[in-house]
């Protein structure tokens, strides 16, 4: 019975993920819907250039936007740009976004690198985190703006309030009321800039609390958070293999039998299904199912992990014992060396973090591969 309800569980995750991403396909490697006025939209390239009656919502590699959504923009993406007009509010975040459009609400913008352009307008209040954050727009109600770097040479109608390592005044910032600053050393102003509430500076030391800490204490620290954190992942696993053995063993194989379609699959999941349960969020009355969707993607997330440590722990279990049975024990000890052999390859420089997220793929893809499989030979039978 377990067995089946997991199996049905993840079953109805991939189907929901790819039912909610192949609606249309472009021939461009994305896909795209309209449900009634509004608009959505995923896959590597997406370039909205046709206006949108209602709302709309796109995720991919390199996001643009030209065009009026007369409802709220959700945006995100590697590489973000927004233009046009937004005629309610505007949701954005990637790698870099590039903002320069007219919004008639508010707008959250959140990315590595933030340009704001001059011609933007923001009717309402404006926030901005980021990495490097460039401000050259107008927002009338207010700005908040956070990151490394901020340089602001735009106009604020209102407050603005930044926190950031540096900040950077341009001769044509005009600021109608106060401007908060926080941050380590003070501020930048240019010659030309306007500041009519005047200028209010706190200073803050993000690094201060832990400035003061023996380097013997912070190793002991990061010791001790890491093998808390292979303890849990290892019990959680081991409980996953101990209640369900064979569904665990054949996923981990999976892996093997079918390394490309596990990615294809790993990344259909990983991509599709917050997009969904996003689109869920919006209409409202499915915010029931997104938070059941989104409860089921974080478990995948965790057990997809552990399917590839079970597929390492297969791999090297058959390269010293071939053709020997293992026994439970010996099992959940190969689970471990998986665990530590993923974790060591995520430590190599440059190339770790694309080893650990490649299986990571593999693992979710085998999982929801299995599960799916299952289902069928279930219904057929």
């Amino acid at each position: 019975m377990k067995r089946r309800v997991s199996r049905a569980a993840l079953a109805v995750l991939v189907l929901v993920a790819v039912s909610g991403c192949s609606v249309h396909y472009d021939g461009d490697d994305s896909v795209t819907r309209e449900f009634g006025s509004d608009y959505f939209g995923a896959g590597g390239m997406l370039n909205l250039t046709e206006p949108v009656e209602g709302d709309a919502l796109l995720a991919g590699g390199h996001v643009a936007t030209a065009s009026e959504v007369r409802g709220d923009l959700v945006a995100a993406g590697g590489e973000v740009s927004v233009g046009g007009a937004i005629g309610d509010d505007l949701y954005a975040a990637g790698g870099s976004v590039q903002f320069d459009a007219v919004v008639n609400g508010n707008a959250r913008v959140a990315g590595g690198d933030i340009s704001v352009g001059p011609a933007t307008i923001v009717a309402g209040g404006l926030s901005l985190t980021g990495g490097q954050v460039e401000f050259e727009g107008v927002a009338q109600e207010y700005l908040r703006a956070s990151g490394g770097s901020v340089h602001l040479d735009g106009e604020v109608v209102g407050d603005a309030e930044v926190r950031a390592k540096e900040l950077l005044i341009g001769p044509n910032a005009r600021i109608g009321g106060r401007l908060v600053y926080h941050g380590p050393s003070e501020p930048t102003v240019s010659e030309g800039a306007v500041i009519s509430g005047g200028l209010e500076y706190h200073a803050e030391d993000t690094g201060r609390y832990f400035r003061g800490v023996q380097p013997a204490v912070r190793d002991a620290a990061t010791s001790l958070g890491t093998f808390l954190w292979f303890v849990g992942v290892f019990v959680a696993g081991a409980l996953f293999v101990l209640l369900l053995p064979g569904f665990t063993s054949e996923s981990a194989a999976t892996i093997g039998r079918k390394p490309l379609p596990s990615l294809g699959l790993g990344l259909a999941i990983l991509l599709c299904v917050p997009f969904v349960a996003l689109v869920l969020l919006i209409t409202i009355i499915g915010i029931p199912v997104a938070l059941l969707l989104m409860s089921l993607y974080l478990l995948v997330l965790f057990l997809g992990w552990i399917t590839a440590a079970l597929f390492v722990a297969q791999r090297g279990l058959a390269a010293l014992r071939p053709g020997r049975p293992v026994t439970r024990g010996g099992q959940l000890l190969a689970l471990l060396l998986g665990l530590v052999v993923l974790w060591l390859l995520r430590q190599i420089p440059f190339v770790g973090g694309w080893i650990g997220f490649i299986a990571l793929l593999a693992g979710i893809g085998a999982l929801t591969w299995r599960a799916f499989n299952g289902r069928q030979a279930t219904v057929t039978a």
